[in-house]
């Protein structure tokens, strides 16, 4: 094999290695080619009248526009956006489920407007539901904390109810329940349980199921009205806890090993009342709707207990097709089928489970079932292909748990292997499949385990995600246009250049009406080359941007070629990704060679998994160096746009077209190109000076608006240090996380792996052993179908021979007598 850093595997060299130099230096060099134009050129020349007129309505305009862009000066900056609009915008944030902006804006309403009478408290409430939905439950309970403390506030007051649920929830869902006491202990002190509200009784009620208070929990929760939001939870618990309350029968003196006592027909009659309540309720919201769905779950399997099991079909059907627990009651619906002996009803339950829910947890055993039935039933040729299928299916997922589980028997390990990135994890032959990654979680303490892995990944995510912003603003912060940093005093730049803009096109006018007074050909050549020196810059100075559209379509246009750029290193990504395919399937066929019959020289394998080796750490360099690529794209995607290369070529040209023009009027209305030529230059000078002075204050503005941008940008710079010192400390915080809880979380993964790994050989075993059965059934069929032959066929041949008995002795002949 060629050396495989210069070739690809077919001997050429491959694009990756050619285009990557290439897209270096257009990255490097993009900036300095931006150039784009706001809108088509346009010809100046008109009516010289029209061209004064409209000339002075300009610049007219202009002056009176310069005290705004004064006024944000003096005022700093200008008043930032109100915390109300922000709010809005992090509800439709949440709206659409894009938590992660929605709780930067949040925070930033909780860190500025801590004094607010409604912004902070509507804040602080819809970021504590942020953290919630997106399921970072430490920071929800921090912030819901935050409100229960601060209850006394009357700002707080309306929200103090629902943040108690909310702790309640985070506490059941961490399983830390040891928050909770001290929560109840809080609300007695702070709220007498005459004077609680449904909402807090429910919360409270929840909180003492919770800990084991079964009759607190019941007084409580038996107290929440019909007008609660949640007494569609309160009444599912009190059906819980009428299950709880019913006494298993004969518990106490049932022997060991003995069977169990049949339930009583009516043993769970509260129970199922209590249930039956739920769904007498209406189903008004989605989860209103999932509640009453669990009642029916819960009833049907009420009624399966004590063997009512048509009572128990009937609360089954109430489940329908939208329901997230469809999938659940078809499995317990066929079982039931089965105790009913309607076999065809339970494999058509089961079929339609497959179909359904193609990955749902009891999807196994549910085909293992239906293969049963079909075995039952006789069917032997379709019970051995799902019989097979189950097999084929699950056998190979068995092997890859039981390679992963061999790989190594160190703790750390699995923590470290379950903290990698899903692509990589899965590109290895040897990778986990994501059922036994979904059953490991599923798995005592898996939850909780892999919460840690999960939030570790977050914080790495996280953390990655910051340095990232931090190098955007470092490199904004270091460009000449570092006020893209600063929204509100970038609005107040561009205004100021647009007025700026908008006098130039004013001269643009008046040199227009100089060019309709009197034509080129008929000018001096003094008069004549300083013309040909304006009319050169009028093309350009056409393009400068006037209106936020134009500054807009400008902004777009140079982010439009950094996009290609970007679009390019993706197209390097997806060369790599295919050679890194092709690695990975070389590999695959040199190590399934010999379970294949191939065999192949020991020389050439060397040299081949050697090039190979040498391919991948190529592979491996082309990806940094794109990464190093798509980073500096991205930092010249902040840099580019206002502030740019362009705008200085406006600056350039507004002032050299200023000069030009100044110098054309001064020798028109010398008289150098006649009497008309003369009296339109002596009426358009007192518009350019009054043009100028207008320039001079928007620049005098323009200038203090700088120093402010470059105190502002300090600031900034100043914060961006100390965040980037608080990232070093949360990365060491994290790390140190990290090797704390490598033990521990490893060895709740491994043992759940191994578990999994058992499962997985129960149901190879299980199917291996429908196999059999299929084959002995199949064989009894044969075997009776035999027996029942040679019976009919005996029969047969003994009534042949007795009615040929009886013929012979009919007709006497001596033959037949002994």
């Amino acid at each position: 094999m060629t050396r495989l850093h210069a070739r690809g595997l077919d001997g050429t060299t491959p694009r990756a290695v050619l285009g990557l130099s290439r897209w270096r230096s257009a990255a490097i060099g993009l900036l300095l080619g931006l150039v784009a134009s706001a809108r088509p050129a346009v010809a100046w020349a008109e009516d010289p009248e029209a061209a004064l007129t409209v000339a002075k309505q300009q610049i007219d305009a202009v002056a009176a526009e310069v005290g705004s862009i004064e006024h944000i000066v003096a005022a700093k900056g200008g008043a930032p956006r109100t915390p109300e609009k922000r709010i809005a915008e992090a509800t439709l944030l949440m709206g659409v489920k894009d938590y992660d902006r929605a709780a930067d804006v949040l925070n930033e309403v909780v860190e500025q407007f801590p004094k607010h009478a409604t912004a902070f408290p509507d804040a602080l409430r819809l970021l504590g539901e942020t953290y919630f939905q997106s399921k970072q439950y430490l920071s929800a309970r921090r912030v819901f904390q935050q409100i229960v403390d601060s209850s006394d506030d009357r700002r707080f007051a309306a929200y103090r109810d629902h943040a108690v649920v909310r702790l309640v929830d985070v506490a059941m869902r961490t399983g830390d329940l040891a928050p909770l006491r001290t929560l109840l202990t809080t609300l007695s002190t702070k709220v007498p349980a005459g004077e609680a509200s449904s909402v807090l009784g429910y919360a409270r009620g929840r909180a003492l199921y919770a800990l084991d208070d079964l009759p607190g929990a019941k007084a409580m929760l038996s107290g929440v009205g019909t007008d609660c939001e949640y007494v569609h939870q309160a009444r599912y618990l009190l059906g819980v806890l009428a299950v709880k309350e019913a006494t298993p029968v004969d518990a106490a003196g049932a022997t060991p090993g003995a069977p169990a006592a049949p339930t009583p027909k009516n043993h769970y009659a509260a129970a199922i009342e209590a249930f039956k309540d739920v769904t007498k309720l209406p189903p008004d919201t989605v989860e209103h709707r999932h509640v009453i769905d669990l009642a029916w779950l819960a009833v049907g399997r009420l009624f399966y207990e004590p063997d009512r099991w048509t009572e128990a079909v009937e609360s089954y059907n109430h489940i329908d097709r939208s329901s997230a627990e469809f999938p659940v009651m078809l499995y317990e619906l066929a079982w039931v089928y089965v105790r009913l002996g309607d076999v065809t009803r339970a494999r058509r339950a089961l079929e339609v489970l497959a179909v359904a829910a193609p990955d749902h947890p009891d999807i196994a055993d549910a085909s293992l079932l239906r293969a049963d039935l079909m075995l039952r039933a006789g069917q032997f040729e379709k019970s051995l292909k799902v019989y097979e299928s189950v097999r084929g299916t699950y056998d190979v997922l068995r092997e890859k748990v039981a390679a992963f589980l061999k790989a190594t028997t160190d703790p750390k390990a699995y923590f470290d292997t379950l903290n990698q990135e899903q692509l990589e994890l899965f590109e290895s032959s040897s990778g986990l499949p994501p059922l036994a990654l979904r059953w490991a979680r599923d798995g005592s303490d898996g939850p909780a385990a892999f919460a840690v892995v999960e939030d570790i990944a977050i914080c790495r995510q996280l953390i990655k995600q910051s340095n990232e912003m931090i190098d955007r603003l470092n490199a904004v912060l270091s460009s000449p246009n570092r006020v893209r940093a600063l929204p509100e005093l970038k609005n107040a730049s561009e205004k100021g250049l647009g007025l700026l803009n908008t006098v130039a096109l004013a001269r643009l006018r008046l040199g227009g009406g100089l060019d309709q007074v009197q034509a080129d050909g008929d000018l001096p050549p003094g008069l004549r080359a300083l013309r040909d020196r304006r009319k050169a810059l009028e093309q350009r100075l056409g393009l400068v941007p006037v209106t936020a559209g134009d500054f807009d379509a400008r902004e777009n246009d140079a982010r439009r070629q950094w996009n290609q750029a970007s679009q390019s290193l993706q197209r390097l990504e997806l060369e790599l990704d295919t050679l890194q395919a092709t690695i990975n399937g070389l590999r695959r066929v040199i190590q399934d060679g010999p379970q294949a019959g191939v065999v192949r020289d020991p020389a050439q394998l060397q040299t081949v998994m050697q090039g190979l080796n040498e391919q991948q750490a190529v592979v491996k360099t082309y990806r940094i160096q794109i990464a190093e690529l798509r980073r500096m794209t991205e930092g010249g995607k902040v840099q580019v746009g206002f502030g740019d290369r362009r705008f200085v070529e406006d600056a350039e040209t507004r002032k050299a077209y200023r000069d030009a023009l100044w110098q054309e009027m001064e020798s028109s209305a010398r008289g150098e190109g006649g009497a008309e030529l003369a009296s339109y230059a002596k009426r358009a000078q007192p518009m350019l000076q009054q043009g100028d002075d207008t320039d001079g204050r928007i620049d005098r503005a323009l200038a203090d608006l700088d120093r402010l941008i470059a105190t502002r940008a300090g600031e900034l710079r100043t914060v961006v240090q100390q965040e980037t010192a608080n990232i070093v400390e949360y990365s060491l915080a994290l790390e140190q996380l990290d090797q704390e809880a490598r033990l521990v979380v490893g060895s709740v993964a491994m043992r759940n792996f191994k578990n999994v790994g058992e499962r997985f050989r129960n149901i190879v075993l299980r199917a291996d052993v429908g196999v059999t059965e299929e084959a002995w059934e199949l064989r009894e069929e044969q075997l009776t179908r035999v027996r029942r032959l040679r019976i009919e066929r005996a029969r047969g041949e003994k009534l042949l021979q007795d009615e040929l008995s009886e013929v012979l002795d009919d007709s006497g002949d001596p033959e037949a007598q002994p």
